[in-house]
C-alpha cells in the first residue's frame, strides 16, 4: 500500500469517528426542539406551536397555541396540565386577544389553568403562556386543552346552559349605560373567565334563604355572585367618626353591619356561601393623595376592571363594586331605570364598596342611586341603602330557569 493510500483511508477512518461520536451526541447527549403539537378532538383544532410539555428552567419559557373550533356551533373548553406535578413557587401567565384573557403572576398551584372559556363556530383563539424562571429544572406535565362537559350539572353550567353567551357587549362598558338584555358576556377577572350579565336581564333571579337576589356575575373561581334585590331594613353609615382609619373597608362601619345582617339571615345557610374577595381598590391616584385610583379608572378612563387593583379581606359578605355596576349596565351620573340593578321599591341609594375621593376627615364611596346611577358625591358618613353580595359554592345543583316567575333555587 502507497504512503498516499495510508493517509487517504487514515483521513476518511478520521472522518467516520467523528461522524459516529456526533451521532451519539446527538441521540443520547442533545436536546431535541420543541416540535409542532397539532391535537383534534370533538370538533376543536388546538395546535401548540412549542410542543405541549411544560418545563421550569434558568430562564422565562414561552408556549404559543391555538385553538380553532371547526364545528358548527359554539364549544366550551378547559385549558389544563396533565400529569399534572406541583413546583414549588412556580407562576405563569396566559394571554388571548381574542378571548380576552389576561392573567398575571398567577401561581401554579392546580392542574386547571381555565375553566369555561368558549369559543364560537369557525373562530380560533391563540394563546401566550409564559412560565416564569425557576431555581432548578422541573417537569411540570403535559399542557392539554379539551372539551369542557358539563357532565354533572352545577350551578355556574346551569346559567351558562340558560343564557345567550357572547363575547362582546351590545354597548360599550363604561362608556354607555345598557338598556336592553345583552345576555351573559366572557370576560376576564384574577381569577380566570367570568360570565356577567348586562342590561335589563331577565333571567339572574334566584331565591336564596327566603329572599330574593339577582346574579351578578360567574366568578373566575365557577362560585356565583348574588346581589339582593333590594336594601335591607335599615340605613348605614360606610363609616363613623369612631372608625380608624375608615380609609381601609376592613375597618369601617359598613362591614360591621353587614357581619350583623349575615349573623341575622344566613347562618343556616352558611354551607351554600363561599368565602369571596372583598375589594375596596383603596389606592390613591399618585397625583392627589385623596382622589383614588377608581375615580381616575371610571371617570376619566372608563375602564372599569373586574381585577382587584388594592387591598381585599376574604369575606362571605360585602357590597357591589363600582366597576361591577357599570359592567351591569350602570353609568357615573347617567340615570338608568333599565337595567337589572334598577328597583323602583328602593327609595334610598346603596353603598358600592369602591372609594372615590375623600380627604383627612371624610370619604365618599361611590352609591347606586335609585335611579340607577352611579354617583361619587355621597358622604360616607350619613346613613344609606345597603343591597348585600355573596358568592354561592361551585358545586351545588338548582332547579329553575332564573326567572322572576321560576328563580333559580339551591337544591338543598
Amino acid at each position: 500500500m502507497t504512503k498516499k493510500k495510508k493517509i487517504i483511508i487514515i483521513i476518511l477512518s478520521a472522518f467516520l469517528c467523528l461522524l459516529a461520536a456526533f451521532t451519539v451526541y446527538k441521540v443520547f447527549f442533545s436536546k431535541p426542539k420543541d416540535k409542532v403539537l397539532v391535537t383534534v378532538k370533538n370538533g376543536l383544532s388546538v395546535n401548540f406551536l412549542n410542543g405541549n410539555t411544560l418545563e421550569l428552567g434558568a430562564k422565562e419559557k414561552e408556549y404559543k397555541f391555538s385553538i380553532t373550533n371547526d364545528s358548527d356551533s359554539e364549544k366550551y373548553y378547559q385549558i389544563r396540565i396533565n400529569n399534572f406535578k406541583k413546583p414549588s413557587k412556580a407562576r405563569y401567565s396566559l394571554k388571548s386577544e381574542e378571548s380576552k384573557v389576561d392573567l398575571t403572576d398567577q401561581r401554579i398551584n392546580d392542574e386547571i389553568v381555565l375553566e369555561y372559556a368558549v369559543i364560537n363556530p369557525g373562530d380560533t383563539h391563540n394563546y401566550v403562556l409564559k412560565l416564569d424562571k425557576a431555581l432548578r429544572n422541573f417537569t411540570i406535565g403535559e399542557l392539554a386543552v379539551e372539551n369542557y362537559i358539563f357532565e354533572e350539572e352545577y350551578f355556574a353550567q346551569t346559567i351558562i346552559k340558560n343564557s345567550t353567551v357572547s363575547q362582546n357587549p351590545k354597548t360599550v362598558v363604561g362608556m354607555e349605560v345598557a338598556t336592553e338584555d345583552e345576555g351573559l358576556i366572557q370576560d376576564i377577572d384574577d381569577r380566570g373567565v367570568t360570565y356577567y350579565f348586562r342590561g335589563n336581564v331577565l333571567n339572574n333571579y334566584v331565591n336564596f334563604a327566603n329572599l330574593k337576589w339577582r346574579i351578578v356575575r360567574i366568578n373566575g373561581d365557577n362560585t356565583v355572585k348574588l346581589i339582593l334585590d333590594e336594601n335591607t331594613d335599615e340605613l348605614t353609615e360606610y363609616y363613623t367618626s369612631t372608625d380608624n382609619n375608615y380609609f381601609a373597608y376592613v375597618n369601617t362601619n359598613i362591614k360591621s353591619y353587614l357581619s350583623n345582617w349575615y349573623q341575622s339571615n344566613l347562618t343556616s345557610y352558611e354551607k351554600f356561601i363561599a368565602s369571596g374577595k372583598a375589594c375596596d381598590n383603596s389606592q390613591y391616584t399618585g397625583t392627589d393623595s385623596y382622589i383614588f385610583q377608581a375615580s381616575q379608572r371610571l371617570l376619566i378612563d372608563h375602564n372599569p376592571t373586574f381585577n382587584c387593583l388594592g387591598s381585599s379581606i376574604s369575606t362571605k359578605i360585602s357590597v357591589i363594586t363600582a366597576d361591577e355596576v357599570e359592567y351591569a349596565g350602570g353609568l357615573v351620573g347617567v340615570s338608568n331605570t333599565n337595567y337589572y340593578l334598577y328597583n323602583q321599591d328602593i327609595y334610598n341609594p346603596s353603598w358600592t364598596i369602591t372609594p372615590s375621593k375623600g380627604s383627612s376627615a371624610e370619604f365618599y364611596p361611590f352609591t347606586l342611586s335609585v335611579n340607577g346611577a352611579l354617583e361619587e358625591n355621597n358622604i360616607g358618613s350619613v346613613k344609606r341603602g345597603v343591597r348585600p353580595v355573596i358568592n354561592i359554592v361551585k358545586d351545588v345543583p338548582v332547579t329553575g330557569k332564573g326567572t322572576k316567575d321560576e328563580p333559580y333555587e339551591i337544591l338543598v
